[in-house]
């Protein structure tokens, strides 16, 4: 197998039976390539894994036996996971490949969302953790550069805990001991605790800031250990421009997703997804109903 630089592209043919096409992105801890299956003749994305020389076997093999639970979620909002192998102590993922963008490259072309688009960008991405948290999977990485926007404009989330936990491990340290990217984690995973389904309902309520307020709201750009650092100790507060552009019945779903204190955030993905559900389409009001009903309707409005 293969496994240079996309620098060398060139000269890079194949990963497994996979032959490499072109770079579709890369990051610090991986490398993601279109490729051509030829034993099913489709396109796919295989994700390469940078690890150091000599990683850890026994991480590796707790790493594969993770991406076997994760190849099970099945849902329209989840990119399957075909394949997951290592080879010469090089780990890769194949994915299947979704056209489209991440939605760190529409944030970084478009700035901020309207509020109805970000909101149903993020129903997808609940609908997503609601199978995958039924299924005993925590994502634990969730963040703009994990969700894909395909070409019909839903959202579908990957990378279900695998690349954070290989990131670890070729660190040399215990894959299961921290979960996530600074900027992106709850306070439990950013001190080294228990991730559970809290985890992921906290990173996402900062990735539905980011897509209305159109910037991260943990800033990493100086220092990730002060990210890491604001979210342990700290109650994050919506900057006050995006405050004064929301309702208030948006704003408190979102107050409640980022509660530093995990028992006052959401129970399950679910409950997150109903309550802004229920500000995506208010209730309709009675006839001669003068209520609350218009009033929502009033702020719902202005919000846009």
């Amino acid at each position: 197998m293969s496994v240079l630089s996309p620098k060398h592209a060139a000269s890079t043919t194949t990963i497994g039976r996979f032959e490499t096409r072109r770079v579709l992105g890369q990051g610090a801890q991986s490398v993601v390539w279109l490729a051509f299956d030829p034993r099913l003749e489709r396109e796919v994305a295989v994700k390469l894994m940078r690890t150091r020389h000599g990683a850890d076997t026994d991480a590796l093999e707790r790493w594969l036996s993770e991406a076997r639970s994760v190849s099970r979620l099945a849902h329209p909002y989840i990119v399957p996971v075909f394949e997951a192998d290592v080879q010469d102590q090089q780990p890769y993922l194949v994915f299947e490949y979704v056209p489209g963008q991440t939605l760190a490259a529409l944030l970084a072309q478009r700035g901020t969302l309207p509020p109805s688009e970000a909101v149903d960008l993020m129903l997808d991405v609940l609908d997503a953790l609601t199978v995958a948290h039924a299924a005993g999977v925590v994502h634990r990485d969730l963040k703009p550069s994990n969700i894909m926007v395909d070409t019909a404009g839903r959202a579908r989330v990957m990378d279900f805990g695998i690349a954070s936990q290989i990131g670890a491990a070729s660190l040399g340290s215990d894959p299961y001991r921290t979960a996530g990217t600074p900027g992106y984690m709850s306070p439990e995973a950013s001190g080294g605790g228990d991730v559970s389904a809290g985890t992921d309902i906290f990173s996402a309520g900062l990735v539905l800031a980011e897509m209305l307020s159109g910037k991260p709201l943990v800033p990493t750009s100086s220092s990730s250990h002060r990210a890491i650092y604001q979210v342990t100790h700290e109650q994050l507060e919506l900057p006050d421009e995006l405050k004064a552009r929301l309702d208030d019945s948006l704003r408190a779903v979102m107050v409640r997703a980022l509660a530093r204190d995990p028992a006052l955030r959401h129970p399950d993905a679910q409950i997150f997804r109903d309550e802004l559900s229920r500000w995506r389409t208010p209730p309709v009001a009675a006839p001669g109903d003068s209520g609350s009903g218009s009033s929502g309707a009033a702020a719902r409005g202005t919000l846009e």
